[in-house]
């Protein structure tokens, strides 16, 4: 029966890769790595053998590329610029990524030369844990149907209403104006190849997994504010079923119903699930991590133990500060299994150790172009972040963790952000699970936090907050016990979960989508900027424009169709300046034209044509 199996999956995976190879655009090319599937598949060994002939190769694409000279590298480079030329590139810029390249190089050649030595070992493990897929499918399988069979009819079709609900506060805030990050985002990363997108971290708005998606995306359905948001709304979306089910493991399908609830009317959750940056792939990430790790606790299963490094490494990928989360998880498995087993202790904690090796690895080897164009320095503190130092952060941390109490606090109520404390202070008191649970996130989060000197912008805590409602739910049924227990005796569990689903979900609900209106600035006057220039620009025309108003007016322009040369080159001969200036920004004629490098055109004899509530464009005559 396994051979038919084999056999069938051949005829799938060849057919399939028939598709890749030649019905699908060039830029499709990475999905082409499926040939590979097929080969391993159909013979195993196999796999072992791609793996270090593509570190060979790998290694010999660092060597060549090393050893292209400084003129080749910059010519090559300037021609995928948006403006044709990239400053930052220079001799000791080029310098230093050789070295790397060179470094890099090294690593995959011992590597694989070490794979190759070590081959029969590695054959022999993989063949001692083959069996470990197979108990692993049989472990979901199972789990699902328990899930399922377990569930009246009346339960889940509130879960998927709950879902549906937090769908829609979500979409409902798919068509809000543009910010300058989301913006940026596509302007200088997705729109770029593959292997520029990979390797650019010269700021810290490239979120790679994320700016992946997104050209995908916008690849797909064209380049749109709603396609551009697609891949962290499906992320926000997905992330509230998953996180039912963790919390439905851990506890119970009440608790779990009310901190869905929770979650799908928060409203940092639904902003960040509308916005293009990566932070609601970092939540989905987690979750599936928590659950991963859960499996691996309960069955220490190598598969589920791959996952959780798996997962993490994604997360990673999406957003550096995913390291947060990330080492909260492993503490708390660690935790978990501590406190869950003795005598089998001792079996558990290798895998759980061999999880964290292989998370740490993984997230440097999808790091390295990274590493090799900049350094690991622009991964752990980002110059543009600005210098830490323990001084500063004495100053400044009272007034930081404010901040991200505002920040929590504008999309509620003060007196319910109290409620939430003390409801937090009461499931840690009442549950051990939990109190693991708020015992990792605070393991993983001070140290990492004191050893940066540095506490985040807002944005990076948003994970905290499924911890915050999953405490809030807890103390929610346990509040509702109480009173049947000691009030009204027929206020039974189904019915006073509904009630209180309702309630979270209509007033969280109300107070997440007004709470986050003009929380981040819009940049919707770049929309109709835009839109007056699609009928006025000819060819030759340029667009003069300063932050924060270029990367919104370019991204704008592009969804109009039109040609970003119009904001990225200077004045064509017999063409027209237009000079787009923001005056709530503090812009001014003069400091448009001082920031394009522009001396020849007098500002006294620019003329206003256009005038918006927070824009104003003026046109040479």
């Amino acid at each position: 029966m396994r051979a038919g199996a084999d056999k069938h999956l051949i005829r799938v995976l060849l057919r399939s890769s028939v598709v890749l190879f030649h019905e699908l655009p060039p830029w499709f090319f990475f999905l082409r790595i499926h040939l590979l599937l097929l080969l391993a598949v159909i013979k195993r060994k196999i796999m072992w053998w791609t793996v270090i002939i593509l570190s060979v190769a790998l290694a010999a694409v660092c060597t060549w590329l090393a050893r292209m000279d400084y003129t080749q590298m910059k010519v090559y480079i300037d021609s995928h610029a948006p403006d044709g030329n990239v400053e930052s590139f220079d001799p000791p810029f080029h310098a230093r990524m050789q070295a790397h390249l060179k470094v890099v190089a090294g690593i995959f050649a011992m590597f694989a030369v070490g794979l190759a030595m070590a081959r029969r070992f590695l054959f022999s493990a993989a063949e001692r844990q083959a069996g470990q897929m197979a108990l692993f499918r049989a472990d979901l399988l199972k789990g699902w149907r328990t899930l399922v069979d377990r569930t009246g009819p009346g339960h889940k079709r509130f879960v998927l209403f709950v879902v549906v609900v937090g769908t829609l506060l979500r979409l409902s805030q798919m068509g809000a104006g543009v910010i300058y990050d989301e913006a940026f985002t596509y302007t200088n990363y997705a729109s770029q190849p593959f292997h520029f997108l990979l390797s650019n971290y010269t700021y810290p708005n490239n979120h790679i997994l994320h700016t992946l998606l997104v050209k995908c995306s916008t690849a797909v359905f064209g380049v749109h504010l709603w396609s551009l948001r697609l891949p962290a709304l499906l992320a926000g979306i997905a992330v509230m079923p998953l996180f039912y089910v963790i919390v439905r493991q851990m506890f119970n399908r009440y608790i779990g119903l009310i901190a869905l609830s929770f979650v799908a009317s928060s409203g940092a959750l639904i902003e960040y699930s509308t916005v293009a940056r990566g932070y609601s792939l970092t939540w989905l990430f987690m979750v599936c991590a928590m659950i991963a790790g859960r499996h691996l606790v309960k069955r220490n299963n190598t598969v589920s133990a791959l996952l959780v490094a798996l997962f993490n490494t994604l997360g990673m990928w999406a957003v550096p500060t995913m390291v947060y989360a990330a080492l909260a998880t492993y503490i708390w498995l660690f935790l978990y299994m501590v406190t869950t087993y003795d005598s089998t202790l001792r079996k558990r904690l290798p895998k759980l150790l061999w999880s964290l090796v292989t998370f740490l690895l993984m997230t440097a080897l999808v790091y390295t172009p990274v590493i090799v164009v900049h350094s690991v320095d622009q991964l752990v503190h980002h110059p543009t972040m600005g210098e830490n130092t323990w001084e500063s952060f004495v100053a400044t941390h009272q007034d930081k963790a404010f901040e991200l109490w505002a920040y929590f606090n504008d999309t509620a109520a003060t007196w319910i952000s109290i409620a939430g404390i003390i409801g937090l202070v009461y499931a840690a008191w009442i549950s051990m699970k939990y109190r693991l649970m708020i015992a990792a996130l605070l393991l993983a989060a001070i140290p990492m936090v004191i050893a940066q000197s540095m506490i985040g912008p807002p944005r990076v805590w948003t994970y905290v907050l499924f911890n915050l409602h999953l405490s809030s739910a807890i103390a929610v049924f346990y509040a509702l016990k109480f009173i049947q227990d000691k009030v009204y005796a027929g206020f039974e569990k189904g019915f006073r979960t509904l009630v209180a689903c309702f309630i979270v979900l209509a007033g969280m609900g109300w107070l997440g989508i007004t709470g986050v209106k003009d929380r981040l600035e819009r940049f919707t006057d770049a929309r109709l900027a835009a839109d007056w220039c699609d009928g006025v620009l000819k060819p030759g025309d340029r667009v003069l424009t300063e932050f924060p108003n270029e990367a919104p007016f370019e991204f704008e322009l592009i969804t109009n169709g039109m040609d970003r040369a119009y904001v990225n080159r200077g004045p064509a001969p017999g063409g027209r300046t237009y000079v787009l200036v923001g005056p709530a920004d503090g812009q001014t004629i003069e400091s448009v034209l001082q920031r394009n490098s522009v001396r020849t055109i007098d500002p006294k004899m620019l003329v206003k044509v256009q005038d918006w509530r927070r824009l104003e464009i003026f046109a040479a005559p």
